[in-house]
C-alpha cells in the first residue's frame, strides 16, 4: 500500500520521503490527486526522495507548483505527470516534462504544430503533421477519438519542467500574404505541470505579442479570450488562468519571443475575476452574443479614453475564428482589421462599428445583449441588418433572429450608438415609431426628436376599422380601446408614409 501525502510547502522546508511497504520500498511515490496541490514558495526549497506522481481524473488535475527563482527542488526519482483529455476531438497540448515525446498520445497520429512562417496567403497552410520529442513551452494540436488519459513520464525528476523557459514567435510577410487579422499567430504552451496567471506581470515577457491569449475549448468548438493590459477582460468564458501542459495561442506583433519563469505559476484558478467586471466598466462596454446549432460566439465594443480608432496593442484583440462549419461567428472592424475586443476613444454622436457575421452552415441564428447591460442606461444603440435594411432599437429589443445562407455577404451588420434622430428617421420610417400594448392600452412612442402629425387608426384581423386616434406632440402616445381579446393593426400615416404594425389586445 502506497501512502498518499498533499503538503503545501510556504516556508524553506527540506523533506525526505522514506515510505515503508510491507515488502520493498522501491515503489514509493509522493502523489498529488486531482485538485490537490503542493507549493513550494519563491525563497523554499525542497527536497523529495522518492518518485513524484501527479494525478488527473474528468474531475480535475493536481499541480506541482514550484515558484523557486533558483534550483532549489531536487526530486529524486521519476516523475510522472498524468493529463485527462475528457472527450474526443482536437485538444491544444503542451509537455510538462523534458524527454518526452508524440508517442504517448496512445491511439492517434494526428499530431501537429503550428508553422506561421509558411502560411503565404492562407493561415490554413500553416499546420505541419509532427512525430518526435515535444519540446517545452511548443504547442501542439492533438486529435483522440475518445476520453485519454496522457502520462507524461521521466525516470529523472530533473526533467520534470521548472525555472525559465522562451520560445520563438513570428509575424511573416509576404507580397500579397494573408490579412493582417490573420498574421502572426503562433501556437505555444504552458510548459509547467501547474496552471499560470496570464496578468501575473513578473512571470512573463510579452513584449514581442499582443497581450492577448486564446485557448481551444472543444466543448463549444470555439476560443475563449482573455486580454490583459491595463484593462483586462475575457470573452467566451475566458480568464486570466492557463491550466497546466495546455496549448494557446497567441498573436505576434513581429518576429521575437514569450518568455516565462516560474512567478506566474499557481495552484489554484479561481472565477472570472470581479476586478475587470466593475460597475463603470461595464458602463463603457457592449457584448454581443451570436447563437444558433448549440453554439455561441461573443464580441464586444468598449470605450477606453487612451484607444483609438485604430488597433490598440494590449487593448484590442484580434478574432480567432473557429474552424468548424456549424459554429457562428462574430467580430467587429477596425482599420480592416477583424476584432473580437474593439476599444474605441470614446461614445460619440452616430458613431458607427461595422459587425461581421459568418456561418458556413445554413439557419436560424440570434444576435443578442445581456438584458441587464448597464451600458444601454445612458446611451443609445441601434443595429443595422444591412441585407434586410431594418433597424432594431437593442434599447428595447435586445434579441434579433435572423436567417442566413453561407452565400450571404458576411458584412452582415453595423452597430450604431447614440444615433440622431433624423438618421434613424432618414434610414428608416418604420423606426419612427416604437408601439406596445398592456392590456386594452395601446403606447406609441417616437424615436425620434422630429414631430411628425400622424394619424392613427386601429383595424381587427377582418380588416374592420375600429377605433381612430390623433398623434400627440408628447415623446408617447397613450390610449385605451374597448374590443375583443385579439389581434389587431395599428396603422401610423405620416406626410408620405405608412405603418402598420401587429398588436395583441388582451381584451
Amino acid at each position: 500500500m502506497i501512502k498518499v501525502i498533499i503538503i503545501k510547502v510556504k516556508l524553506k522546508i527540506y523533506i525526505t520521503l522514506l515510505l515503508v511497504c510491507a515488502f520493498s520500498v522501491a515503489n514509493a511515490q509522493l502523489t498529488i490527486n486531482p485538485g490537490g496541490f503542493i507549493t513550494i514558495g519563491q525563497t523554499g526549497s525542497m527536497y523529495v526522495g522518492t518518485s513524484l506522481h501527479i494525478n488527473s481524473n474528468a474531475s480535475g488535475s493536481g499541480y506541482w507548483v514550484d515558484k523557486t527563482s533558483g534550483s532549489d527542488v531536487t526530486i529524486t526519482g521519476s516523475v510522472d505527470v498524468e493529463r485527462y483529455l475528457a472527450q474526443g476531438g482536437w485538444h491544444n497540448t503542451a509537455a510538462p516534462v523534458n524527454n518526452t515525446s508524440s508517442s504517448l498520445f496512445t491511439g492517434t497520429d494526428l499530431v501537429f504544430y503550428y508553422d506561421e512562417t509558411i502560411i503565404l496567403n492562407d493561415w490554413n497552410f500553416g499546420w505541419v503533421w509532427y512525430s518526435g520529442a515535444l519540446d517545452a513551452m511548443r504547442g501542439y494540436d492533438v486529435y483522440i477519438a475518445s476520453p485519454l488519459t496522457v502520462d507524461y513520464t521521466s525516470s529523472s525528476g530533473n526533467d520534470l519542467n521548472t525555472g525559465s523557459y522562451t520560445i520563438a514567435v513570428t509575424r511573416t510577410y509576404v507580397s500579397n500574404g494573408e490579412s493582417e487579422s490573420h498574421k502572426g499567430w503562433n501556437l505555444i504552451g504552458n510548459p509547467y505541470p501547474s496552471p499560470v496567471d496570464w496578468l501575473e506581470e513578473p512571470g512573463w515577457d510579452k513584449s514581442d505579442i499582443n497581450d492577448a491569449k486564446y485557448i481551444w475549448n472543444p466543448t463549444n468548438n470555439n476560443y475563449t479570450i482573455f486580454l490583459g493590459g491595463s484593462n483586462p477582460t475575457g470573452l467566451n468564458g475566458g480568464t486570466q488562468y492557463i491550466p497546466s501542459n495546455q496549448g494557446f495561442w497567441v498573436q505576434a506583433l513581429q518576429t521575437g519571443t514569450v518568455a516565462v519563469n516560474n512567478a506566474c505559476r499557481t495552484g489554484t484558478m479561481t472565477a472570472t475575476p470581479d476586478y475587470y467586471k466593475k460597475s463603470d466598466q461595464l458602463l463603457s462596454e457592449l457584448r454581443i452574443t451570436a447563437s444558433g446549432n448549440g453554439y455561441s460566439d461573443e464580441t464586444m465594443v468598449r470605450f477606453l479614453p487612451s484607444a483609438t480608432n485604430d488597433f490598440d496593442i494590449n487593448k484590442d484583440a484580434s478574432k480567432l475564428f473557429s474552424p468548424f462549419d456549424s459554429i457562428p461567428q462574430i467580430c467587429t472592424l477596425a482599420a480592416k482589421q477583424q476584432l473580437a475586443v474593439n476599444s474605441l476613444p470614446d461614445v460619440i454622436e452616430d458613431l458607427r462599428v461595422n459587425m461581421d457575421f459568418y456561418c458556413n452552415a445554413e439557419g436560424t441564428y440570434t444576435l443578442s445583449i445581456a438584458d441587464s447591460s448597464e451600458f444601454l442606461r445612458g446611451n443609445q444603440v441601434y443595429l443595422m441588418d444591412i441585407r434586410k435594411q431594418k433597424m432594431i432599437n437593442l434599447n428595447k429589443k435586445q434579441r434579433y433572429t435572423f436567417y442566413h445562407n453561407p452565400e450571404f455577404s458576411s458584412h452582415r451588420f453595423t452597430l450604431f450608438f447614440n444615433p440622431s434622430g433624423d438618421f434613424i428617421d432618414s434610414f428608416n420610417p418604420d423606426s419612427r415609431f416604437t408601439v406596445s400594448t398592456n392590456g386594452n392600452t395601446i403606447t406609441i412612442e417616437r424615436n425620434t426628436q422630429k414631430f411628425y402629425q400622424a394619424g392613427i387608426t386601429i383595424y381587427n384581423m377582418m380588416g374592420q376599422l375600429t377605433g381612430t386616434y390623433t398623434m400627440s406632440s408628447e415623446t408617447k402616445t397613450t390610449f385605451s380601446i374597448q374590443v375583443p381579446r385579439g389581434y389587431y393593426i395599428v396603422s401610423i400615416k405620416t406626410s408620405g408614409h405608412l405603418s402598420n404594425i401587429k398588436v395583441f389586445l388582451s381584451g
